[in-house]
C-alpha cells in the first residue's frame, strides 16, 4: 500500500510539473508543425524517386526525432526551451536516433527471417517484447545519458527491470489518450486538422511527462522513494 501512495504521489508531481512546463513552453510546441512539414515532404519525396526514397523516411526521422528530444531535454533539464534551443537541435541527437532505428530494424529484421521457421512466433514476441517494452525508455536515455547505441539499449533493459512497475502505468495511461484523439467522430478538412494538432500536442506533453519521471525513477530507488514518502507525510 505505501508503494502504491509513493507512486500516484511521484505521478501527481510529474504530471503537475508536466503540464505547467508545457503550457510555459507553448510557442516551441510549433515545432511540431515543422517536423509535420518535414515528414510529409520527405514521404511525398520518398513516393518520387523510388527504392532510393526508401533511405530519405529514416533520415528525415531521424532528423525530426533528435530535434524534438533536444527541445524535450531543455524543457526538462532547465524548465525553458527558446527558439535559440530549437535552432541548436536541428541535427542533434540525429546519429543516436538513427543508430537506434537501425539497431530496433535488425532485431524485426531477424524476426522477418524465420517467416517460415516454426520459431517464427517465438521470435516475434521476443523482439516485440525487446521494442516495446524493454526499449521503452531508450528517448530519455538518449538526452539524459548521451551514451552509444548499444549502451543506450543495455541502460534501458536495465532501467525497465528495475522499474517497470512504476514507468509503465502512467505511460499506458496518457497513452490511451492518442486513440481517443484519433476516433472522434467527425469529417472534414477542419476536424482532421484538429485530431492532428491535438496528437501533436499530447505528444509534447506526454514526452516532457516521461522526461520527468525517467529522472524521478533513475535518481532514486524503490526503497528510498517510499522512505522521502514516509518523511514527507
Amino acid at each position: 500500500m505505501e508503494w502504491l501512495l509513493t507512486t500516484l504521489a511521484i505521478y501527481r508531481r510529474v504530471v503537475g510539473r508536466g503540464a505547467l512546463l508545457a503550457l510555459r513552453n507553448w510557442p516551441i510546441a510549433a515545432a511540431m508543425l515543422f517536423y509535420g512539414v518535414v515528414l510529409n515532404a520527405a514521404s511525398m519525396v520518398m513516393l518520387g524517386i523510388g527504392l532510393v526514397g526508401g533511405f530519405l523516411m529514416p533520415l528525415a526521422v531521424a532528423f525530426c526525432g533528435g530535434s524534438f528530444l533536444y527541445c524535450i531535454e531543455a524543457i526538462v533539464r532547465s524548465g525553458k526551451v527558446t527558439w535559440d534551443d530549437f535552432r541548436t537541435s536541428l541535427g542533434a541527437y540525429f546519429a543516436d536516433v538513427l543508430g537506434v532505428m537501425f539497431a530496433l530494424w535488425i532485431f524485426t529484421l531477424v524476426g522477418s527471417l524465420l517467416r517460415d521457421s516454426p520459431y517464427y512466433l517465438v521470435a516475434t514476441i521476443f523482439s516485440s517484447i525487446l521494442i516495446w517494452v524493454f526499449f521503452n525508455a531508450v528517448p530519455e536515455i538518449i538526452y539524459l545519458s548521451h551514451r552509444s547505441t548499444m549502451e543506450l539499449l543495455g541502460e534501458s533493459y536495465r532501467f525497465i527491470l528495475q522499474n517497470w512497475i512504476e514507468w509503465f502505468p502512467l505511460n499506458i495511461l496518457l497513452g490511451l489518450a492518442f486513440p481517443a484523439v484519433w476516433n472522434i467522430p467527425g469529417g472534414g478538412l477542419a476536424l482532421s486538422l484538429g485530431r492532428t494538432l491535438l496528437a501533436a500536442l499530447l505528444i509534447y506533453f506526454f514526452m516532457i511527462v516521461r522526461g520527468l519521471l525517467f529522472l524521478e525513477l533513475s535518481d532514486s530507488t524503490r526503497r528510498s522513494r517510499m522512505f522521502r514518502y514516509r518523511a514527507n507525510n
